[in-house]
C-alpha cells in the first residue's frame, strides 16, 4: 500500500502493537488459512505483510516443501520481519512492494491480506493484483474489519471513543474502516468464483492483549491531528482512557468484527 494512506506509524514504533494484536487474532486467522489451502508444499504470498507473524505462520504451514513470500511497503517492518522469520527458522522471502504491484503472476497457490484493504483507497486494485499472483485454481483470501462492532463487556465508553477517531482517522485517508460486509461484493468484482464468508470476533481478556488498542491510539496519534480529527490533548485522553478500562480485570474487550473471505481464481 502506498505509505501516504497507511494511518499507522509502522517499523519498530508498532511492532509491539502488532505482536499483542497477532496474539489475539492468532488461532481464528491460523484456521482460515487451513481452510483457504495453506498446507505443505503450498506456495503462500502475504500481501502488507507488516513485521511477518502470519508470514512466519504460513511459512509454519506450508514446510520445508513449501515456498511463502512477504511483501510491504514499509522497510523498517520488513526488517523485523525478516528476523522473525530467522528466529523461527522458517524459510521466507520478503520484498517491499505496493500491494497494487503484481509480484509474480500465477505464481502462488494462496495469496493473503489481513487488515490492509480497509486502509486503502482503492482496494480493488489490490485485489485485482491478488488474483494475477494465484494460479487458476488458486485462493485469494482476505481478514478485514467492521470498525462499529467494537465493544467491551461491560461497556466502556472509551472504546465508544475509539471507534470514533479511529473511523473518522482511516477515512481521513481514504480508506473504509467499515469495509467487512462489502469483502464478498469486492472479491466477486475482481472475477473470484466461489466466494466464501465467515466472520468471527476475538475476545481479549488479559491487560496486555486490551492494551493493544491503547498502542493504536499511539501510533495513530500523528495521522489523527494531521487530519484533525482530535488535538493532542484529546488524543491523550483517549490514550489514557482505553489503557484505563484495559487495565481493569473484570473487563474483557471485544475486537472488532473480522470478515474472512475467501474466492477462487477461474481455472
Amino acid at each position: 500500500m502506498a505509505g501516504t494512506e497507511y494511518t499507522i506509524q509502522g517499523g519498530r514504533t508498532d511492532a509491539d502493537r502488532l505482536a499483542r494484536q497477532a496474539e489475539v487474532m492468532g488461532s481464528a486467522t491460523t484456521a482460515f488459512l487451513v481452510e483457504c489451502g495453506a498446507r505443505p508444499g503450498a506456495a503462500c504470498l502475504d500481501v502488507g505483510c507488516g513485521t511477518g507473524q502470519v508470514t512466519v505462520d504460513l511459512a509454519r504451514l506450508a514446510g520445508p516443501g513449501g515456498r511463502v513470500v512477504g511483501v510491504d511497503i514499509d522497510p523498517g517492518e520488513l526488517v523485523i520481519a525478516r528476523k522473525a522469520a530467522a528466529d523461527a527458522r522458517t524459510a521466507v522471502t520478503f520484498a517491499r512492494a505496493d500491494a497494487a504491484e503484481v509480484l509474480e503472476p500465477a505464481a502462488f497457490d494462496l495469496a493473503f491480506a489481513r487488515l490492509v484493504l480497509s486502509h486503502l483507497a482503492d482496494p480493488v486494485a489490490v485485489l485485482r493484483a491478488m488474483v494475477t499472483e494465484v494460479r487458476p485454481g488458486g485462493v485469494v483470501a482476505v481478514e478485514d474489519i467492521y470498525t462499529p462492532s467494537l465493544h467491551a463487556d461491560p461497556p466502556a465508553p472509551a472504546l465508544d471513543r475509539l471507534i470514533e477517531v479511529y473511523s473518522a482517522t482511516v477515512r481521513a485517508h481514504g480508506g473504509d474502516p467499515a469495509i467487512g460486509p462489502r469483502l464478498p461484493a469486492l472479491l466477486a468484482s475482481v472475477g473470484l468464483d466461489d466466494v466464501h464468508e465467515r466472520t468471527v470476533v476475538n475476545r481479549m481478556t488479559t491487560t496486555r492483549e486490551k492494551l493493544f488498542l491503547a498502542e493504536l491510539v499511539d501510533n495513530m496519534r500523528a495521522a489523527t491531528v494531521a487530519a484533525g480529527v482530535a488535538t493532542p490533548d484529546e488524543v491523550d485522553a483517549l490514550r489514557a482512557a482505553v489503557a484505563a478500562a484495559a487495565e481493569r480485570p473484570d473487563t474483557v474487550f471485544l475486537q472488532a468484527r473480522m470478515h474472512q473471505v475467501r474466492g477462487t481464481r477461474p481455472g
